[in-house]
Formats: C-alpha cells, structure tokens, sequence
C-alpha cells in the first residue's frame, strides 16, 4: 500500500495537463448560450476517461472524439454488468448467472478491458527496455503510472500481471468516481448563485482571464473551490459503501462485533449525522473552514474512506477535479431549472444522479 501511494504522489499536474487542455471547453461550446438543460453527465465521464488513461498508461483512447472506440464502450458495460452481479443475490449462484447470460457478458467485457490494458503494458514495456530511462524524482513527475511500475518491474519487485491489475484498479476506480464527483460539485454550485460568485471570484483572481494552463501553485490557491468539492463529496459521496473486517472481537455501545464479522460502513449516512454536521442536508462549503474542522471528529468525513486502508487516489483525484472546474469556471457559469432535491442520488457501483447534471451553460464572456 505504502508503495503505490508514493507511486501515486509523483503523477502530478505535469503529467495531468497534458490530457486536459481545452477539448471539453471547446466540446462545451455546443451547448453554451441555448439555454437547454443538457446532461453533462457524458462529457465529465468521457473527459475522466481521457485523463485516467493518459495519467495511468501513458496512452490516449480519446473518448472526448471518439465515443465509439471498444474501451470506451466496454468499461462502461463492465461497471453495469458489475452492478448487475451485486444486486441480484441468485447472481451468487454461477450456474444461474450463466444461465441468464450474466457469467458471459461480464467476462468477454472483462476479457476486452484487460487485453486493452496487457496491449499497452507490453509496448511500454519494450519502449522502457530500448531507452536508458532515467528515474530521478523530475523524471517521475513527467511519468506515467505505468511508467513508474515498469521501474519496479525492473527491479524485480512487480510482475507483468501484477501491474496490469495495479493499472486496471487505478482505471477502472479512478474515471466513473471522478466524474460523479465533479458533476455532483457543478449540480451544488449550480443550484447555489452565492457559492458560484465566490468560484468566480477565486478562479479570476488566480487566473484572470488567461488561458494558461493549471500549476501546483494555482491550486493551492484555489481554496474556496476546494471547499466546494470537499462539500459536496459529502453530501454526495463517489463510493455508496465500504467494507471492513474485525480482526478481534470489539465491544461497541453494549454491542458485540465478533472477529472475522465483516462490518459495512455508509459514507451517505455518516455524512449527514446532525451530530456532526449542522443543517446536514445543506451545501454548506464553509463545513471545511479550518475552524470547522478542527471542532469534528476526523471520521465524520469519510468520502475516501479512513485508516491505512483509505483510497490511494484521493490527493489525485482532488488535484484532478480542482484542474478540471477551474477550467470550466474560467470560460462558463452554470443555472438549472430543476429543483435540486429533483436529482435522487442513486447508489450503483458510485452514487450517481437519476437525472444526470442537466444544467445550463451560459459563456462569461
């Protein structure tokens, strides 16, 4: 664990930018200024997608253009049939889920997906072998995840295999939360104009009206958007539940947990504790002021989970949604008609929308 999260810690914005540029922008443009509601759900899934390969393989499917292309269509079909497994109980029972077709259509999705990926790992893998790489930490930062793995393939210390599961875990974990993520931020910020003035503010005050790109230093400063985020992974957490197993037998409140019980912890209710939150069902950005934080239990927020298990991304996946509305806020404001209890959160795989972000986008300029 400690290994990958310091892999992890080194693909930085030198490497995100590069998959960022000006394409969801420009692909914005279609919709800007119509006044129609129109889902961004699809745009922030397919930027995601982009981002996560470029950051994670060093390579490009461009599912910005290219909505066709077999990985684009097959991961999303895996994360359904995923879905599917987890909520039909008789899915348990492998002959049924043959029978009906489940057991089949989830491996030959899975069977794309990972020969995508093996695809990738062993033309880098002949690349890495024919240069004399360097692995200083400047060089790192310029790396991808890939790239930083095929240094300890060298090493000895990882398999092939063992890197093509560490690269479909950081794919497949890293691009649907992202993009729910982001889309539950702009849902809040949309329905909130206060809010949406202090974003601007901050963005125009960090940016201007330049188009340059994003640099660690702009997002240090981009703090009130990053409250934004952190409150709105509250209310809407990426990951609907995550699991624990006791080691030994725990007493809690007169409550017996036995070793080896399996224990399932709900973000979406512990973030809405009245205990911990006041007015819990509000956006409230101000809940991560300094002060506020200081005065709550360090598990109240748990949207990455907690302890040495938590998500290694997290740090990522912040840098990465902080780039990635900072952008959009640059060039466009957000509005909707819909009321926002209108939305249900709807836990799958990620809580996602029931109506996904339908929103409109309206030019600054």
């Amino acid at each position: 664990m400690w290994q990958e999260s310091n892999i992890i810690q080194h693909v930085t914005l030198d490497r995100l930018k590069i998959s960022l540029g000006l394409v969801l922008i420009e692909q914005l443009k279609s919709i800007a200024d119509t006044g129609v509601e129109a889902d961004l759900f699809p745009y922030l899934k397919r930027m995601a997608l982009d981002i996560i390969c470029e950051t994670s393989m060093g390579t490009t499917v461009d599912a910005q253009h290219n909505h066709d292309h077999p990985y684009v269509r097959y991961v999303t079909r895996l994360n359904e049939e995923s879905f599917d497994y987890l909520r039909k109980p008789w899915n348990r029972i492998t002959p049924i889920w043959y029978l009906f077709g489940g057991g089949y259509r989830y491996h030959y999705h899975l069977n794309v997906v990972t020969e995508f990926t093996k695809q990738v790992i062993n033309e880098k893998w002949d690349e890495f072998l024919a240069f004399n790489d360097t692995t200083d930490d400047k060089d790192k930062k310029k790396m991808a995840f890939l790239d930083l793995l095929l240094v300890l393939r060298k090493e000895g210390q990882l398999s092939l295999e063992d890197i093509r599961e560490e690269v479909d875990t950081f794919m497949f974990e890293g691009h649907d939360t992202t993009s729910a993520s982001m889309g539950w931020t702009l849902w809040c910020i949309a329905h909130n104009p206060d809010v949406q003035k202090k974003v601007l503010d901050e963005v125009d005050r960090v940016f201007g009206r330049s188009d340059r790109d994003c640099t660690d230093e702009d997002l240090k400063q981009l703090k009130y958007l990053e409250k934004c985020i952190k409150e709105s992974l509250r209310l809407f957490p990426s990951v609907p539940l995550f699991a624990r197993k006791v080691e030994r037998d725990v007493v809690i409140n007169g409550d017996l947990f036995p070793k080896n019980a399996t224990i399932l912890m709900a973000p979406f209710i512990i973030h809405r504790n009245p205990m911990w939150w006041n007015e819990p069902e509000k956006f409230n950005p101000d809940n991560f002021a300094d002060d506020a934080i200081a005065n709550r239990h360090a598990y109240a927020d748990v949207p990455f989970s907690a302890g040495p298990r938590n998500c290694i991304g997290q740090k990522f996946a912040v840098m990465e949604e902080k780039t990635c509305l900072s952008w959009i806020f640059r060039k466009y404001t957000l509005r909707t008609t819909i009321a926002f209890e209108k939305n249900i959160p709807c836990p799958e795989i990620i809580i996602k929308p029931s109506l996904g972000f339908p929103l409109i986008v309206e030019s600054r300029n």
